[in-house]
């Protein structure tokens, strides 16, 4: 008895060391999409900057409300799964059919709305609409991925995964920055990324 004990104490310890790696990983996060900001903010004028961050701030909003759902549905029950030695497959799969759906029924709802959207939002900005509607898109597969990675106790991938995003978004506007590219667009592309 007094194995098993020493058994889930350090159990515990490895899993409270891969979360507090997470936490550590969306402070990083944190910090590197400021200077996703902070570099645009430099390079872009007022109005395209202003741009920009209404299209983050809508991408941000529309994720976290069709995203996330399925990203702590996948989790919860991958977790539950695995703790009661069923197979993940159906669980991954199930959880799949829901993200494109997501994805599907997002992308429908952006085109029919796409006026309203690319002149209202966006300032008839064709270039950030699309740029939006694939950034919302793409974040569907993150999401699973974190869903799944979460789910399966694999914390310091989970934040791996999130600097990932975050290291390659900031490359964009530190690429206007240093004159690799040049622009709004070239900026906004990072929020895809």
């Amino acid at each position: 008895m007094a194995s098993d004990t020493g058994s889930g104490g350090s159990e515990t310890r490895s899993y409270g060391r891969r979360a507090s790696l997470l936490s550590i990983g969306v402070g990083i996060t944190g910090v590197i999409t400021y200077l996703f900001f902070a570099i645009a903010s430099h390079e872009l004028s007022p109005h395209q900057y202003g741009q920009v961050v209404v299209l983050w701030s809508a991408v941000f909003v529309v994720v976290s409300v069709l995203q996330r759902p399925v990203e702590q549905l996948l989790s919860r029950t991958v977790s539950e799964r695995l703790a009661t030695g069923q197979p993940i497959g159906h669980t991954v799969r199930v959880a799949a059919t829901i993200q494109l759906g997501v994805a599907i029924g997002f992308d429908v709802l952006a085109l029919a709305l796409r006026g309203p959207i690319e002149d209202g939002l966006l300032d008839g900005n064709e270039t950030l609409y699309w740029i939006g509607v694939g950034a919302v898109t793409a974040y569907g597969a993150s999401y699973f991925a974190r869903g799944f990675l979460a789910g399966s106790h694999r914390l310091t991938l989970y934040a791996a995964l999130i600097i990932a995003e975050s290291v390659s978004r900031t490359a964009f506007p530190l690429a206007v920055a240093l004159g690799i590219a040049s622009g709004q667009d070239a900026v906004a592309l990072g929020i895809v990324a």
